[in-house]
């Protein structure tokens, strides 16, 4: 159970990252699309949240599990200690975030963070990656049984293929 939530954290991450780069009602659909309760949010929390985006982003552009890991350190030092917390009939559970209540940019870093590192621990492979088919650079979660990935989906990779098999011809 609890890589099976770090790799559902780690999802939630890289969609809030992208959507971090477009409208308010992405970023709202982002959350909710992983079971977050959010109907709309203040500019404040928006802001709250692309900052947060923006301090993890780092991590995905990482070249290796070693810079990786050094970019995830800096987010983890700016977190609390863990702490062990039951809310809302929820089971026991690790938070390193202030308060049961920490606001959205606190928690979306915090939760995240301590997510991106399970999946370190669990892998030995950088948590993120960064499209690398040209003009794409959405973030997506690089766990995934098989080769490691280095496209965000099948259409970047079928796009850039495509675009490779040309350039030879």
């Amino acid at each position: 159970m609890f890589k099976a939530g770090a790799e559902a954290a780690v999802r939630r991450c890289a969609d809030v990252i992208n959507a971090a780069d477009t409208d308010d009602a992405s970023l709202c659909a982002a959350l909710e699309a992983h079971g977050e309760e959010v109907s709309s949010l203040t500019p404040d929390e928006t802001r709250q949240l692309r900052d947060a985006a923006a301090r993890l982003r780092p991590v995905a552009r990482a070249s290796s599990l070693e810079e990786a890991c050094a970019r995830l350190n800096e987010v983890l030092a700016a977190c609390r200690p863990p702490r062990l917390t039951a809310h809302q009939d929820t089971p026991w559970h690790l938070h390193v975030d202030t308060s049961d209540d920490a606001d959205w940019g606190e928690w979306f870093t915090a939760s995240s963070a301590m997510a991106l590192a399970i999946l370190v621990t669990e892998t030995q492979q950088p948590p993120l990656g960064v499209c690398q088919a040209p003009g794409c650079d959405r973030v997506y979660p690089t766990h995934s049984p098989g080769r490691p990935r280095r496209y965000c989906s099948t259409t970047c990779s079928s796009r850039a293929r495509v675009a490779s098999h040309r350039s030879r011809i």
